[in-house]
């Protein structure tokens, strides 16, 4: 059973909850409510400025939206191993709402309301990010939790675009499908994000959402098979007013 060490207490790992490309997300025994994300060793380094920065601002106290890093967590020795924030349980991935199969195994009782209902959440949640000064950079399907009563959760907040007393730490990561056309082929650990480019990733949620798991960009065009990332760099909006002319690209069949 792994040890690490919040300020001057210790306590004991429980139950993984889930583990990801860079590193493994557990409970804590004794920290009801709490859960602690463990780097891999590689990267730690790398993290560490950020998470304790973000700290330092008091992120986790701002919002009750967002899991962001709310205490520092070390090995015994006084190496940095991660971080903790709010346990998110209850949650399902905002894909397993607006994915119509999956939200008749997840969400049964959701009707048309609750999707709406939900999507004003997520944009309440986005706007808190915000109001923290922070943006989220990479806005996508799985870092947005929905819960059965429609309020939401954002995670992987450690991944989020942050300055701090002149120092920026950016968001180096990204979905293409959610990336706005202006950052595909750009160098995202390099670009500075706006909230422009969370609305971006925003709508493009909102319209998963509202129209059955569809993505805005996933139309007919009539040149060559391209990718969505393709589609969304070159603004082949399917449902653009000006599609014959600019866009090339019309909505799928039965739209």
């Amino acid at each position: 059973m792994q040890e690490i060490v919040i300020g001057n207490s210790r306590f004991s790992v429980a139950e993984l909850i889930g583990k990801g490309g860079e590193g493994e997300v557990y409970a804590i025994k004794g920290r009801s409510g709490q859960a602690v994300k463990i780097y891999n060793a590689g990267l730690r380094s790398k993290r560490e400025d950020k998470v304790r920065a973000m700290v330092g601002e008091g992120l986790a106290i701002k919002t009750d939206l967002v899991a962001y890093p709310g205490e520092i967590v070390t090995d015994n020795q006084g190496n940095f191993l991660g971080f903790v924030m709010r346990l998110v349980s209850g949650y399902r991935p905002l894909h397993e709402l607006y994915s119509p199969k999956s939200r008749q195994r997840y969400f049964p009782k959701a009707d048309y309301r609750f999707i709406v209902h939900t999507a004003l959440n997520v944009a309440r949640a986005v706007g808190k990010v915000h109001q923290t000064g922070c943006v989220i950079g990479d806005l996508n399907h799985s870092g947005v939790l929905v819960a059965q009563d429609a309020t939401v959760a954002l995670i992987d907040a450690d991944s989020f675009q942050f300055r701090l007393n002149g120092k920026s730490y950016p968001c180096v990561v990204g979905v293409p499908d959610f990336t706005p056309p202006e950052l595909h082929g750009k160098n995202l650990a390099s670009v500075e994000r706006t909230i422009e480019h969370d609305n971006f990733g925003l709508a493009v949620a909102i319209f998963h959402l509202l129209f059955m798991g569809r993505h805005p960009y996933a139309g007919r065009y009539s040149g060559p098979d391209i990718s969505m990332g393709d589609a969304i760099a070159q603004n082949r909006f399917a449902f653009s007013l000006t599609r014959q002319s600019a866009t090339r690209t019309t909505p799928p069949p039965a739209h």
